[in-house]
């Protein structure tokens, strides 16, 4: 897989693993985003950490926690820069990365919907924008019809979606193992 795609798959990772860096980049981010909030800081995350965390966390810890959960979104593309003001922005998805999250998304329990979560819009994808993404991505058919969805998936799970998808490029050769 490209870096652009490996890099996606860590953060829905994470973000599965870790409920704050879901809330942070699945909410707390998108909201600011959808405000028209471009810019953050870290004493901005440490402040929101600090509201989530309550009085369980001193200030170094909260501080540490902030300049994490931005290394993490920078690493993901969600922010750009490390110095403050940082940028947010939306990262390119490749279809790849999104078939894989959708394959995964339905063998796991989570919030949300399979077209409504954080994972998805962490990465700008909703409503509309997500309808016309999944109408074109390969290995899935997705049609609507009002409030009728219907998706109908090539592979039965991510292990047969990545073997005929990812594995086969990965594959080292007979030469190349010898």
């Amino acid at each position: 897989m490209d870096t652009a795609t490996r890099a996606l798959i860590c953060h829905w990772h994470l973000q599965f693993a870790d409920p704050l860096y879901r809330l942070f980049s699945g909410e707390f981010l998108v909201g600011r985003l959808q405000d028209g909030r471009p810019t953050i800081r870290r004493d901005i995350v440490t402040g929101w950490v600090s509201e989530q965390t309550a009085d369980r966390w001193k200030m170094p810890t909260r501080i540490k926690f902030a300049s994490r959960l931005l290394a993490c979104a920078c690493s993901a593309g969600l922010v750009k820069g490390s110095r403050d003001p940082r940028t947010l922005q939306v990262p390119k998805v490749p279809d790849v990365a999104l078939a894989y999250l959708l394959y995964l998304l339905r063998e796991i329990d989570f919030a949300g919907t399979l077209l409504d979560n954080s994972y998805l819009k962490s990465v700008g994808l909703s409503g509309h924008e997500l309808e016309a993404r999944l109408r074109r991505l390969p290995a899935v058919r997705y049609q609507r019809q009002g409030d009728i969805i219907d998706m109908d998936w090539q592979f039965t799970d991510l292990a047969e979606w990545a073997a005929a998808t990812v594995a086969p490029r990965n594959r080292l050769s007979d030469a190349e193992v010898a």
